[in-house]
């Protein structure tokens, strides 16, 4: 299965999907301190910065769709 993770943070969900067989397709983070480590830890993952700018138009389909929602106020 293919997974694409919104509001991917350090990318925890996709690690567990990946440690469970899955692939992470993409990611979509606008932290630079999250995109260094995701850009080390899922190196074959698309990433985008800002999650306005995501959708049909650029995003590869995926089987599953994980959200890590913004834990700020």
């Amino acid at each position: 299965m293919r997974v694409g993770s919104l509001f991917t943070g350090i990318g925890g969900f996709d690690l567990g999907f990946e440690r469970a067989g899955m692939t992470t397709a993409w990611q979509v983070e606008i932290d630079p301190n999250c995109l260094d480590v995701l850009e080390k830890q899922f190196p074959n993952a698309r990433r985008y910065t800002d999650v306005r700018e995501v959708g049909r138009h650029n995003l590869e389909p995926v089987d599953l769709i994980a959200g890590g929602f913004p834990c700020q106020d």
